[in-house]
């Protein structure tokens, strides 16, 4: 299978960014799901033992600017259905904090059962907040979220 990811050519026109798929062999690519105009499907990653893809999902504001998280996805290759398999409700983190967002998929392992990902957590600070960046894992299906290390200067 090829996976292509079609991405916005600038952060000012919040074009939303569309993940298609195609058998090696096919002539034509098919759209993952079909998203409303303003969510953008993104930073899909897969693995090799299981006909699956894993992907961010944003839905942008353009009047703010801005998006918010929705929630990652699977999509099944061969059945073409379409979950949610980490969530804003579920997602579990046992650090007090404000917002948590998953910015980036990195990886996910081999049995699927892992989920490697660039996580960014607001906390509260004298005068307002601040928003710190990890690399981090998610355990799946429980959505337990790991730090594994900061990320420090991704933003500048």
């Amino acid at each position: 299978m090829l996976i292509l990811e079609t991405c916005r050519t600038s952060a000012i026109d919040l074009l939303p960014t569309r993940l298609f798929f195609r058998h090696k062999d096919a002539e034509a690519y098919e759209q993952i799901g079909s998203p409303s105009e303003e969510v953008s499907y993104e930073s899909p990653v897969t693995c090799s033992s299981l006909p699956i893809v894993i992907f961010n999902s944003i839905k942008w504001n353009r009047s703010r600017h801005g998006g918010e998280w929705e929630g990652v996805y699977s999509f099944n290759l061969n059945t073409k259905e379409l979950a949610i398999c980490v969530s804003r409700e579920k997602l579990r983190f046992s650090d007090p904090h404000g917002r948590m967002w998953i910015s980036e998929l990195i990886s996910i392992s081999e049995d699927a059962g892992t989920l490697y990902v660039n996580v960014a957590i607001e906390k509260e600070v004298t005068g307002g907040t601040i928003v710190n960046y990890f690399l981090a894992t998610i355990g799946l299906p429980d959505q337990q979220l790991e730090l594994l290390s900061p990320l420090k200067d991704i933003r500048y």
